[in-house]
């Protein structure tokens, strides 16, 4: 798949930094995030002692966005690991799961954020958060845009400018040159945010208007 896209990403490159000449196959890349996933210390942290810790903060990411997510039936999350997202939105009366490259049961199947199994415009709402994790943003973009159905809401949190992690594969620095990737999406709101459980600084909201 790499080897297919290099000369695709190279027109998507302005607002964007990608690494990705450290994975000579898709699979590299795959695995390489999977090291975090699947990691043991991790995966306790993230189901006990920070298990209320990021639901409430996903918590209050929805209820922010009510007025754009009321009317929402059903929702996907994008790289929801233990699934604290998708526990909030089912709470909140919204039929939900998440997705990720390992599963966690009951809330995140494995899947994969580039070529997602789900039907064509079969969502109201897509959530995520991991959009420096993906190799080929504009392919995860893409997929999330035939996804959703017409005036469906997508949440994107960003933290502009800064590496999260060893696994971060896209550095976003330049948020209108990335809106441009968007085709079918309007944007609706966009600021500066502070999470109670995390250090994303930039939410925008989008919604489907056409299906290009």
């Amino acid at each position: 798949m790499i080897e297919y896209f290099r000369d695709i990403i190279n027109k998507y490159l302005i607002g964007l930094k990608r690494k990705t000449n450290k994975y000579n196959t898709y699979l590299d890349y795959v695995n390489h995030q999977l090291e975090k996933t699947t990691d043991k210390k991790r995966i306790d942290k993230w189901m006990n002692e920070e298990w209320n810790i990021k639901y409430n903060g996903f918590i209050d990411i929805f209820q922010r966005n009510m007025k754009f997510i009321y009317k929402c039936k059903s929702a996907i999350c994008l790289g929801a690991r233990t699934g604290q997202e998708v526990k909030a939105l089912i709470d909140l009366g919204i039929d939900a799961y998440g997705i990720d490259l390992k599963e966690f049961p009951p809330y995140t199947v494995k899947g994969d954020i580039h070529d997602l199994a789900a039907e064509s415009e079969s969502f109201d709402l897509v959530f995520s958060n991991i959009l420096d994790h993906s190799l080929f943003p504009e392919l995860m973009i893409s997929e999330i845009e035939r996804i959703l159905v017409p005036k469906g809401i997508l949440i994107i949190h960003l933290q502009l400018l800064v590496d999260h992690d060893e696994y971060t594969v896209t550095r976003l620095y330049n948020v209108k040159k990335l809106l441009k990737m968007f085709r079918t999406l309007k944007v609706v709101a966009n600021k500066n945010i502070k999470n109670l459980h995390d250090c994303m600084d930039r939410e925008i909201v989008l919604e489907k208007v056409s299906n290009l």
